[in-house]
């Protein structure tokens, strides 16, 4: 019988790492998506976070995520 322990762990927590890593890869390669776009979403999630954390309340982890994606991104276009 299998336990917890034996389970394969899921597609999506298999290695978060590297589906932040392959995000910020498909972002980075989109012609559609222009320097200012990600400058505009990374400040956007900053201070959406900043808020959030000023209240007290606990952040998403989905925040963190795509604020890491969005940096990422922009870093591998050339931007600090």
């Amino acid at each position: 019988m299998a336990t917890q322990n034996d389970l394969p762990p899921s597609p999506a927590m298999a290695d978060p790492i590297r589906s932040v890593t392959m995000e910020a890869e498909r972002l980075a390669a989109d012609p559609r998506v222009s320097d200012y776009d990600f400058w505009r979403s990374l400040r956007n999630v900053d201070n959406r976070i900043f808020e959030i954390s000023a209240r007290g309340d606990p952040i998403p982890f989905d925040m963190v995520r795509w604020r890491a994606i969005l940096k990422q991104a922009r870093s591998r276009r050339g931007h600090a």
